[in-house]
């Protein structure tokens, strides 16, 4: 038969100590481990930790029991959790977290740690606790920035992940693509090359027949051109997603701009059957501020593909006109380029300005060309700020159309903006500055055809020292190569400005260069320059700059 409380009062009175757990700073309380968990003893202290004045308050407050002091909502788990403590280790004390409300309803978090013993009073449990709630909500804090940290982590690896896949997804992408291009490249530099050797071999096996030598040759001559397009679209591409070019700026003739694109196109369209057309009756100020070469760039691109996707008997128009209203000294100006070609479909139009797009390949098409030429044009006109339309129908030709705005400027004179000397006739007499025996021989041979007398100097200051010393007249032009030992073209161009005589400082000079972008004419013509032509040298647009040159 178990004590009654009573006897267990008695007993703990016995002990002698009831007057120190009293006093102890700490709560501390025992209560019987039976059904009803009634509690037999509470020191001052606990009352203190549930807001209580006297012991009377507390057992009010509480019923006197071990679950009346737990908040209602976590008593099963703290029994729980003393109860797989006590069945695991019966010589620790065992430890619990709970919430107690206060005699003024503040809820506190409270530190437990008990014990279960057997006395002759019956099983009883004898708990410390203390006030655990600055504590807890510390760690609450901690928890809750670890658990900020982890998340801001999760999500920082998230978009790491999300970055990752995206690079992937580009990087693929960009790999096909790249593959495609290779592709096309690879066939577009391989068939021109392939014509090039097939035919130089055909003509030397048949040197007697001069018919089909001329035949061989033309073919040679489409081939190199071929060629040489694939070469400049691909550096020209190279340089423009580099970052490279830039707008070099000057005031030109809009009317000559177009003509000179007809006039290089005129040769090839012909032999197409293809009537190639110009008109611009609807520009009211011609004289404009543009960067020339590019301008003539991206128009010889939009005339290129009309010709090359055109069958004979049929026209390419190049119109260029002028919005009315201009007005704070700048113009809009319309430059359109309309064939009567394959067309393309609608689907093609929206991505016709990617890179390596074409809405056939070199085999299907018949045509060459590495996709590049409208992803040019449009880069360009990103440069110059300008807009690009296409309008296409599949089987009856397309239209492109170009929308600039440019500074109107009012010179009177409307040749190109070359630096002309006082020095005009016949040019008879030429000095060729080049380097490369092989490039020496060509050109040579090209001028001397053409019924000019050629005499060579291999670098520019050979060149120099030969003006200096030759009769003031000696000379009609100077061809001038750029990058050349001793002395290259810009620095030769300037030594010759700066003769005395002024017969010799005059003579006309133009740079023939493989430095073909817009930077390397501007260059030519700051060292002293009249004009920049690019390599390979063409005899035709040669003696067209000559007559432009000398006026």
């Amino acid at each position: 038969m178990a004590p009654k409380p009573d006897d267990s009062a008695s007993a703990l009175a016995a002990l002698g100590i009831e007057g120190v757990l009293s006093h102890m700073p700490g709560g501390f309380f025992v209560y019987r481990a039976d059904a009803d968990e009634g509690l037999i003893y509470a020191n001052e202290a606990c009352c203190r930790i549930f807001g209580c004045d006297d012991l009377s308050a507390f057992k009010r407050l509480t019923g006197f029991t071990f679950p009346g002091m737990v908040h209602p909502d976590d008593i099963v788990r703290v029994e729980d959790s003393i109860a797989r403590q006590i069945a695991a280790d019966q010589f620790d004390m065992d430890y619990v977290e709970y919430r107690i409300v206060r005699s003024d309803g503040a809820v506190r978090w409270i530190e437990d740690y008990g014990h279960y013993v057997e006395t002759k009073a019956g099983p009883l449990f004898y708990v410390f606790i203390n006030d655990g709630t600055e504590k807890h909500e510390r760690h609450r804090k901690e928890l809750a920035s670890v658990s900020a940290e982890l998340a801001e982590a999760h999500v920082r690896e998230a978009e790491h992940r999300s970055m990752l896949r995206g690079a992937l997804s580009q990087a693929e992408a960009a790999n096909v693509a790249k593959n495609a291009f290779l592709s096309n490249m690879s066939h577009d530099i391989r068939t021109p090359l392939n014509a090039v050797v097939g035919y130089a071999e055909l003509i030397r096996a048949h040197l007697d027949e001069a018919e089909r030598v001329r035949a061989y040759t033309d073919r040679v001559l489409d081939a190199s051109h071929q060629l040489l397009d694939v070469v400049n679209e691909t550096l020209e591409i190279s340089r423009m997603e580099a970052g490279h070019v830039q707008l070099v700026m000057a005031e030109c003739s809009l009317s000559s701009a177009v003509e000179q694109v007809r006039r290089d196109f005129a040769e090839t369209a012909e032999r197409r059957g293809i009537a190639l057309e110009a008109d611009v009756s609807g520009i009211v100020h011609d004289r404009v501020e543009a960067d020339v070469v590019r301008l003539t760039h991206l128009l010889s691109q939009l005339v290129d593909n009309a010709v090359k996707y055109s069958p004979p008997r049929t026209t390419v128009r190049i119109v260029a006109s002028e919005e009315p209203g201009s007005a704070g000294g700048f113009s809009t100006f319309r430059l359109t380029v309309a064939d009567e070609g394959i067309g393309m479909d609608t689907a093609f139009t929206d991505r016709m300005c990617l890179p390596f797009e074409r809405e056939n390949n070199t085999t299907a098409s018949g045509v060459q060309g590495t996709g590049l030429g409208l992803t040019i044009v449009r880069s360009i006109l990103d440069l110059m700020q300008g807009d690009l339309s296409a309008e296409s129908t599949p089987g009856a030709g397309s239209v492109f159309t170009v929308t600039l705005t440019l500074r109107v400027t009012h010179a009177e004179d409307a040749g190109e903006a070359f630096g002309r000397r006082e020095r005009t006739g016949e040019v008879r007499r030429i000095l060729l500055v080049e380097d490369n025996e092989l490039n020496s021989e060509i050109a040579c041979c090209l001028l001397e055809d053409a019924g000019y007398t050629v005499e060579v100097a291999e670098n520019g200051q050979v060149a120099v020292e030969r003006l200096s010393r030759a009769d003031p007249s000696a000379f009609d032009l100077v061809l001038m190569d750029i990058q050349m030992p001793v002395m290259d073209g810009y620095a030769a161009a300037r030594a010759i400005r700066a003769l005395p005589d002024p017969l010799r400082s005059t003579v006309p000079i133009i740079a023939v260069s493989a430095n073909a972008f817009s930077e390397d004419r501007k260059r030519s013509l700051e060292s002293g320059m009249d004009a920049h032509l690019a390599k390979p040298l063409d005899i035709h647009r040669l003696e067209r700059l000559i007559a432009t040159v000398i006026g």
